[in-house]
């Protein structure tokens, strides 16, 4: 069975992530993160998602590390979880200029595969305060908006992949295409 693994960084979303990928068609499980690196031996998922958070990555990495983004399969961090992987994997995160808790105008500056299908300009769910502000070594910009540079990025030649927004609440549009996406990089591995 191809089964995805959701992080439950304590984020108010983690369900929606859940019940998007059901919707979808996708199988998942939800586990918290001081499991996960057990379920990857015993569940051998298709795919990791990092659910947001309410802390700082520079407070409390709610004891994911960096060997979980060494492994050979397909990440996609939101929110907490994109802010998380740049910073484990050397980038920099910072307190945001401005939190953004609503609605915010994502330009999308090179689709690649995970936005793939979605408009040049989308309505998308913010819900932080930090922010991806220096990306990490291997790393490419995919979108920004006008209060933050780096809304979404991916690894050049690995399929790791980060969201600064929601893809998985109704108010981001097209926010299941997202995901969707990310569902054919984990059955095409």
């Amino acid at each position: 069975m191809t089964r995805i693994l959701i992080v439950d960084n304590g984020g108010q979303y983690v369900h929606r992530i859940w019940r998007s990928l059901r919707e979808i068609g996708m199988d998942s499980k939800m586990v918290k993160p001081v499991r996960v690196h057990e379920k990857l031996v015993s569940e051998k998922p298709a795919g990791i998602i990092l659910s947001g958070g309410p802390t700082s990555v520079y407070d409390d990495d709610l004891g994911l590390s960096r060997e979980l983004l060494e492994r050979d399969l397909p990440v996609l961090g939101i929110c907490w979880g994109h802010q998380f992987i740049a910073h484990a994997m050397g980038g920099r995160v910072k307190y945001g200029d401005r939190g953004e808790y609503g609605y915010s105008m994502i330009v999308v500056d090179d689709e690649d595969i995970i936005l793939r299908g979605m408009p040049k300009s989308f309505q998308a769910w913010v819900s932080h305060r930090d922010e991806v502000v220096e990306l990490p070594p291997g790393f490419v910009a995919l979108a920004h908006s006008e209060t933050c540079r780096i809304e979404a990025m991916r690894h050049k030649n690995r399929p790791i992949f980060g969201v600064q927004f929601h893809p998985e609440v109704f108010h981001t549009h097209g926010g299941k295409t997202i995901l969707k996406n990310f569902v054919e990089v984990c059955k095409n591995r």
